[in-house]
C-alpha cells in the first residue's frame, strides 16, 4: 500500500535559475541595510571619538601654551623689578653720601662749589661735591625736565681746551647725583648743557648752570 502511495508523490525537481536568482535577490536586499546602519553607526561613532580627541588635545595644547606664556611674563617682571630696586639701591647709597658730604666741615681740599645760570635762577640747586679724592659728583635738585630727545650734559673745561665731556643725567623732578667722569684737576669751569639724547662731542647750546674752579 505504502509503494502504491510512493508512486503517487511528485518528483522533486531543481528550482530553475531564475527563481534561484530571485530567491538571493531577495536576502541580499534584506541583509544590506543592516550592513549598511551597522556601518554608518561605527563610523558616526570613531567620527565623534576623533573630533573630541583634536577637541581636547588642542584644549591641552592651548593650556600648557598659556601657563609657559605666563611663566615667562612673570621671570621677566621679577628680574625687571629686581634690576629697579638694585638702581635705587645705587642711588640711595649715593645721595647719602652726598649728605655726609655736605654735612662734613668744608676742607679747602674739598669744597663744595655752587653752580650758577639760568636754571639756578629758575630755582634749580645744583652743587659739585667731593666723596673723597678720586670721585667727584654734580648733585642738582628742582632742575626743570628736558624732552625725551635731550639730556643734560656734563662738561669740564681746561683753558682755551675744547670742553671735555663728563657725564650725562635726565632730570625728572627729583634730586640727581651724577658722577663727574673725568678729572677736575687744573680745570677752570665746569658747566651743564643741554644736547640730544646721547649726548654730544662738543657743546651745542650755551650753558645752563656752571661754576669757576
Amino acid at each position: 500500500a505504502v509503494a502504491g502511495l510512493l508512486a503517487f508523490a511528485p518528483h522533486e525537481q531543481e528550482p530553475s535559475p531564475q527563481l534561484r536568482s530571485r530567491v538571493m535577490e531577495i536576502v541580499e536586499s534584506e541583509a544590506s541595510p543592516r550592513r549598511a546602519r551597522r556601518e554608518s553607526v561605527f563610523a558616526r561613532f570613531w567620527k565623534y571619538l576623533g573630533s573630541r580627541g583634536l577637541a581636547l588635545g588642542a584644549a591641552v595644547l592651548l593650556v600648557v601654551g598659556l601657563l609657559s606664556w605666563n611663566l615667562l611674563l612673570q621671570g621677566q617682571v621679577d628680574d625687571l623689578h629686581g634690576e629697579v630696586q638694585n638702581a635705587q639701591g645705587q642711588v640711595e647709597d649715593l645721595q647719602g653720601k652726598v649728605q655726609d658730604a655736605q654735612a662734613r666741615p668744608q676742607v679747602k681740599q674739598s669744597p663744595t662749589i655752587a653752580l650758577e645760570g639760568a636754571w639756578a635762577d629758575q630755582g634749580a640747586d645744583a652743587e659739585v661735591a667731593s666723596i673723597n679724592k678720586d670721585r667727584i659728583i654734580l648733585v642738582a635738585d628742582n632742575l626743570p625736565s628736558v624732552p625725551d630727545d635731550q639730556t643734560c650734559q656734563i662738561w669740564v673745561i681746561r683753558g682755551d681746551s675744547p670742553p671735555s665731556p663728563s657725564g650725562l643725567f635726565q632730570p625728572d623732578g627729583n634730586m640727581t647725583a651724577t658722577p663727574i667722569t673725568n678729572s677736575i684737576k687744573k680745570a677752570d669751569t665746569i658747566a651743564v648743557t643741554v644736547e640730544p639724547a646721547g649726548g654730544s662731542d662738543q657743546p651745542t647750546t650755551e650753558p645752563v648752570l656752571q661754576a669757576k674752579l
